[in-house]
């Protein structure tokens, strides 16, 4: 099991952020270009908390500062705070803030814009978005020029994580005044290495070093983010030069790709379980007899080396292996006979066939179709009549996201990506008990999931300041999801980025996004 005392000061990874940082001093690299697999289409880390995912995000990195952040190893380093201590009882945090750093309109980040950005970031009605994240902040306090001090309204040992997340980026209060609540997303200001040049929403943006910048000035002068949504287009792009970095590779390319001298592969294991989330609102499917004989049915451990090439895992968990607070449950068994025999024991065989409704994505997961239709194929194998609906990337949410009374799926593809490492907020996100499951989802529980044992571990793991005691509630909790079936568990994806071997210092996260900010030649 994975789990980080961030309960001590921090003043040790401070000179790691700063070696993370740009190092001023050498000489800029004119320009960089980063073909992205979607585009951005807003930079406000409220509302809409960045679109698209995961390229809104990524822009956000470069554009954004925090009172925290993430190293390349999920690890939580300082920022715009130079230290941050939680409280024995978990009920507060208290920062210190980073002296002399500007926001790229030449205001001063100080306690003020902090509060300001906390403040925002706890309102639900600017920033609906992430409230697992945030809900648990209950005021900010100010004491002196340099302490900003989080109260909360429970104990909340994963607050570090918020604040290190894309979402806990600062943006300019002056520049909020400016443009207006809404005006932001087109007209970021932040605090970050890069400000904006250009922004085509949707296509392009271009940002330039900024020279005031806390930690010195990056080491490349202009850096381009384009969209390049077609996979074999942005990988001719890299290719022939006419972008230096790319995301979303296409692992059966990958080999391909290798042989050429001029391109480095950058792969790690993501964080991003990917399954078929199951409805549980449907009768037929609330039998947990027939959500083993789908998860029963599908051959995991061939979709991942066939249909991914090796640069997958099938789980054992309803967490990634290197998600914080993960515990191994049990393996995933293919046996096609006993998915049958539980079917027929649930009443369905050939004269009375269990009819599923599948909806999959069509570019929003990693080869998504493919994946979709072997497990239909799979699915047909034991007697199951599936009706196979492909849905377009960008409006594939709106037909997930439903209320009960409009959802045509019964089963749909679905991976939810813990932005900020934290298996507490996964579980919380996907399998924490809908206040009205007759509404659409209050996070991201869209099977409808019910369990009372769940929640009560869950809000133990959030409140517990022991982390022997905290982990040991995430993994009941994690037995209990797993052994309930509310998903037909798939695959967990390696993340895989290329660059031309000139181009230096580009990170790719385990949480899906390409970092690079820190990208030279």
């Amino acid at each position: 099991m994975l789990r980080r005392n961030f309960l001590t000061l921090a003043g040790a990874p401070v000179a790691m952020a700063i070696g993370l940082r740009a190092q001023a001093q050498e000489m800029q690299v004119s320009a960089l270009s980063y073909g992205q697999s979607v585009g951005v289409v807003t930079l406000d880390p409220v509302h809409g908390s960045y679109t698209l995912y995961p390229a809104g995000s990524e822009a956000a990195l470069c554009l954004y500062d925090g009172l925290l952040t993430f190293s390349q190893d999920m690890k939580i380093v300082p920022q715009l705070a130079t230290s941050w201590k939680m409280a024995d009882d978990l009920k507060s945090c208290t920062l210190k803030l980073r002296s002399g750093a500007k926001f790229h309109d030449g205001t001063a980040v100080d306690v003020a814009a902090v509060k300001f950005n906390i403040e925002r970031l706890m309102d639900k009605q600017r920033n609906p978005t992430n409230r697992p994240l945030w809900d648990p902040v209950a005021g900010v306090e100010t004491p002196d020029g340099s302490t900003v001090v989080l109260r909360l309204s429970q104990p909340f040992s994963q607050l570090p994580n918020s604040l290190a997340h894309v979402s806990g980026a600062l943006v300019s209060p002056a520049a909020v005044a400016k443009y207006g609540e809404a005006g932001i997303a087109k007209n970021p200001v932040g605090a970050g290495p890069y400000r904006v040049v250009s922004f085509d929403p949707g296509q392009q943006l271009v940002l330039e070093a900024f020279d005031d910048y806390w930690a010195g000035k990056p080491k490349t002068a202009k850096l381009t983010l384009k969209t390049i949504g077609d996979p074999s287009t942005r990988v001719a792009a890299l290719r022939t030069g006419a972008v230096d970095i790319i995301d979303s590779v296409p692992v059966a390319l990958v080999a391909g790709l290798k042989q050429d001298p001029n391109i480095a592969i950058i792969h790690v294991p993501g964080l991003r379980p990917i399954g078929f989330v199951i409805n549980l609102t449907r009768p037929k499917l609330a039998d947990l007899r027939v959500r083993q004989a789908l998860n029963l049915a599908v051959p995991v451990e061939t979709i991942a080396a066939k249909v991914f090439f090796g640069y997958a895992r099938a789980p054992d968990s309803p967490l990634a292996f290197n998600t914080e607070g993960y515990a191994p449950v049990s393996k995933l068994v293919h046996d096609p006979a006993k998915a049958k025999s539980l079917l027929a024991a649930a009443g369905f065989g050939p004269s009375k066939p269990l009819e599923l409704a599948l909806f999959v994505s069509q570019g929003l997961f990693p080869g998504d179709v493919s994946v979709g239709e072997v497990v239909a194929n799979a699915l047909t194998q034991v007697g199951v009549k599936v009706d196979i609906t492909k849905i377009e990337a960008g409006s594939y949410w709106d037909a997930m996201r439903q209320d009960q009374a409009n959802i045509k799926w019964d089963i749909a593809m679905f991976g939810f990506n813990p932005a900020n490492a934290s298996g507490l907020y996964q579980l919380q996100s996907l399998f924490k008990s809908n206040k009205d499951d007759a509404a659409r989802p209050d996070v991201w529980n869209m099977a409808r999931y019910r369990n009372p044992e769940v929640d009560k571990l869950l809000e133990v793991a959030a409140a517990e300041p022991d982390a022997k005691k905290a982990d040991a509630a995430l993994a009941k909790a994690q037995a209990l999801i797993w052994r309930d079936e509310p998903y037909i568990w798939l695959q967990i994806n390696e993340n895989v980025s290329a660059v031309r071997k000139t181009t230096k210092d580009v990170e790719v996260w385990p949480i899906l996004f390409t970092d690079v900010r820190h990208a030279t030649a």
